[in-house]
């Protein structure tokens, strides 16, 4: 089972693979969000709301994403939500394998331990999800602030949603790749998330800064990865998912990397501004 299948939320599939469903893509800059019908994405569906990040909290794109389950339409259909999480919030690391992971609770003793010692301190309060990768190999391990967590399960209680997974944005994207990808780069605003496939399952990840002009960024990003992990240079397909908010760049990429359609759909129908405090009223004349 991957890392997509093991959700920190999961409501009983039985009654929701036929029905559409409503893919969220929460960020400090945006939320956006896309109906999805089986495998379809209902393109005149797609919506865009501006976030103003307050330095990059979550709580204001919590904010954008009740008013945007409080619109009529939205309100009146009670799609099942599929929240994906930028890698602002939703951070990832390949753990060893070790003994530890055949039992609770110290497998989740051990895979809290692996993200507290890239992550700080602060990890060992995290949710944390991981894949069941076979006996003796690495997992991949995810952890997301749990107040984040219980903030977008109340919010879809509140608004009436059942509420089907909440992933990583990176497991959102590995979804719908063709198999023959070597690896997937995910472009977010401000950063690259390099991971290197066998099949869909990352066998190696890497994550750094990036600007704007990530196209010129990337294949030096690429390079250095591959000379500090050589057995990856052989990788001659390189899928690449695009959510950078950038201009559209000329730049041409070098023949190894292939941009493929979002997982959220293409341009948005509307675009609205979410403030992350209520306006104060005018002073009267």
């Amino acid at each position: 089972m991957s890392l997509t299948e093991r959700l920190f939320s999961r409501a009983p599939l039985a009654r929701l693979m036929q029905q559409g469903r409503l893919r969220i893509l929460l960020t400090p800059q945006q939320l956006r969000c896309v109906v999805v019908q089986g495998k379809r994405l209902v393109e005149d569906s797609v919506q865009q709301i501006a976030v103003d990040h307050a330095g990059g909290h979550w709580q204001a794109s919590v904010d954008a994403l009740r008013a945007l389950l409080q619109q009529p339409a939205i309100a009146s259909a009670r799609l099942p939500l599929e929240i994906s999480l930028s890698g602002r919030w939703s951070q990832m690391v390949l753990a060893p394998w070790s003994d530890a992971l055949l039992s609770e609770p110290g497998a989740s003793r051990f895979l809290q331990m692996q993200l507290a010692a890239l992550y700080g301190d602060n990890a060992r309060g995290w949710s944390i999800a991981s894949d069941d990768a076979p006996y003796g190999q690495t997992r991949v391990v995810c952890g997301v602030d749990s107040t984040l967590l219980h903030a977008l399960k109340d919010v879809a209680t509140e608004c009436g949603h059942p509420c089907r997974a909440i992933e990583p944005l990176l497991a959102t994207a590995l979804r719908p790749l063709d198999a023959a990808a070597g690896a997937l780069v995910l472009i977010e605003p401000g950063r690259i998330t390099m991971a290197a496939l066998d099949g869909k399952r990352i066998t190696a990840i890497q994550s750094q800064p990036a600007g704007e002009a990530w196209r010129l960024a990337l294949p030096q990003a690429w390079q250095r990865w591959t000379l500090r992990a050589p057995e990856l240079a052989g990788i001659e397909q390189v899928a690449v998912v695009d959510l950078s908010m950038a201009q559209a760049s000329p730049e041409p990429l070098p023949a190894r990397f292939r941009l493929i359609d979002s997982p959220l759909g293409g341009e948005a129908a509307a675009t609205a501004t979410i403030l992350p405090f209520p306006a104060q009223p005018e002073a009267a004349a």
